[in-house]
């Protein structure tokens, strides 16, 4: 045999070996698996932020465009029970997204659907109108903003079971008192949800490695890779999330892709995937 023909078949075995080490030691995480197996998963902040007004319809349609695994929005409660995507702040005030004062949560769908965003002129979704425009194509991180556990929780499960839409969404939030409502859910039912228990900036402190099967959702910079071996030795995946004015490099990316982030939610969705890609090519 000559040596050209050696190494070749040396590299076609070590090109198998690493892929079947990827395939034998990759965490168990969850719903996400079923777009993107094996690869760090690329999620675009309130959708692709920087190139059309968050939280609209247009944003997210501009992550399907670009083929990235998942977008992440905001979701609260209209005075008449309707589930709208929009950041709010953390009381649902209107003030610098749409072009009308007051709160998401003191006024109706029907005077809500009259408003634009102060750019780009957009209208607010409902979480009814993401899930149909997301249906089969892409992937979603809900994040629960509206505090009012005991109201809201129906509303979101009566459209993930309409939509069947189990294997496409994670639920994440702030207000880790959701989750007793989806531990009692998946008690009860064959179809599991998932819940992101997101955290603000160096509260290492106080993570919960407890939940098995759920995600750790931590601020970029707090993703070391001893928090994210803790959280796969026990069950959970890590996601990282940058806030709206943070530069974001291809260096972050590679550190966070190295130390074991399991999800990148990022303002510049196309260039972490370019370079996840890149990376893992």
């Amino acid at each position: 045999m000559s040596l050209f023909i050696q190494i070749r078949s040396l590299f076609q075995y070590l090109v198998l070996l690493n892929f079947l080490i990827l395939i034998h030691t990759k965490t168990v995480r969850h719903s996400q698996d079923v777009f993107n197996p094996h690869k760090t998963f690329i999620e675009s902040h309130r959708g692709v932020n920087r190139e059309i007004f968050q939280n609209t319809l247009e944003a997210f349609s501009r992550a399907i465009q670009y083929d990235i695994e998942s977008f992440e929005t905001d979701v609260w409660l209209t005075k008449d029970n309707v589930l709208v995507l929009i950041h709010g702040g953390d009381n649902g005030n209107l003030d610098g997204y749409y072009d009308h004062p007051g709160y998401v949560t003191d006024l109706t769908w029907d005077e809500l659907s009259t408003y634009r965003t102060i750019e780009d002129n957009l209208k607010m979704p409902r979480l009814i109108d993401a899930m149909e425009l997301a249906k089969n194509k892409i992937f979603m991180n809900l994040e629960i903003k509206d505090p009012r556990v005991d109201l809201v929780f129906p509303y979101i499960v009566e459209l993930i079971e309409k939509y069947d839409f189990f294997d496409q969404i994670a639920l994440s939030s702030f207000h880790h008192e959701y989750y007793p409502k989806i531990e009692e859910y998946n008690n009860n039912h064959e179809k599991k949800l998932v819940f992101g228990f997101l955290y603000h900036e160096k509260e290492q402190s106080i993570y919960d490695f407890t939940k098995k099967g759920h995600t750790l959702n931590i601020y970029w910079a707090d993703v070391t890779k001893e928090v994210c071996d803790k959280a796969h030795e026990n069950g959970m995946a890590i996601q990282s999330w940058f806030k709206l004015a943070d530069v974001e490099t291809t260096e972050i990316y590679k550190q966070l892709i190295k130390n074991g982030a399991d999800v990148i939610c990022c303002n510049s969705p196309l260039l972490a995937k370019k370079y996840r890609d890149s990376y893992y090519s």
